[in-house]
């Protein structure tokens, strides 16, 4: 009994664990659905641009849609992306455009290259003619997936008026070290991952703009 137990263990192992490596292949968050719950309210037209400052998006490591990993059955990372393939900058700018809109704001998210810089970004800003204009810096944000899910962030908001005169600034990272622990699940970590992934993402855009400077200057 023990040996024909061993045998199966033996035999269904290597097939676990190539299993968890064909479900970490090809997995994306879908962040654009995301809803913001914003503190400020008011009728100002808004210009919304983020810059995607990660280290690895700037030296080309990674494309800029890419959001995290996941691990297969070796831990061996494969990448998760933004789903549709869209820039990490772009949907978060779409994202904080659309939860102004929700609050009364005249907002609209100025695309720009994602590794632009803050002068080009500003001009962009500057040329869209509105009366706020509110950048975000992703300088880290990526979450690591195996059984737990770890989240690796830090966010930048500033606030300029249309000469692009800083208002407000805040910045949101996680509690360790820049990371939140986010849990995990042993059964599922891929789905786990896609629950709450978009809902730390929504959250921290929350935390960001949410300060009280920040609401302060966008109202």
């Amino acid at each position: 009994m023990l040996r024909t137990t061993l045998r199966i263990a033996a035999i269904l192992l290597p097939i676990a664990v190539l299993c968890g490596g064909c479900l970490a292949v090809g997995q994306s968050f879908d962040l654009a659905s995301a809803m913001l719950t914003l503190a400020a309210s008011g009728s100002a037209s808004v210009a919304v641009a983020a810059l995607d400052k990660r280290e690895a998006i700037r030296t080309g490591g990674k494309t800029p849609d890419f959001a995290g990993t996941l691990r297969g059955g070796f831990g061996n990372p494969f990448n998760v992306l933004v789903r549709g393939h869209v820039p990490l900058a772009k949907v978060t700018a779409d994202v904080v455009a659309k939860g102004l809109k929700a609050k009364g704001y005249g907002a609209k998210a100025v695309e720009v290259d994602p590794k632009a810089d803050d002068a080009t970004a500003l001009a962009a800003l500057k040329s869209s003619g509105a009366a706020k204009l509110l950048v975000i810096d992703i300088q880290k944000w990526q979450s690591d997936t195996y059984m737990k899910v770890g989240m690796h962030y830090l966010l930048v908001a500033r606030v300029m008026d249309a000469g692009g005169n800083v208002l407000a600034e805040s910045k949101v990272t996680g509690a360790e070290d820049g990371k939140d622990d986010l849990k995990g699940s042993a059964m599922n970590p891929a789905g786990y991952a896609k629950k709450v992934v978009p809902k730390a993402f929504r959250d921290q855009l929350e935390r960001l703009l949410n300060d009280a400077a920040v609401v302060k200057a966008l109202c």
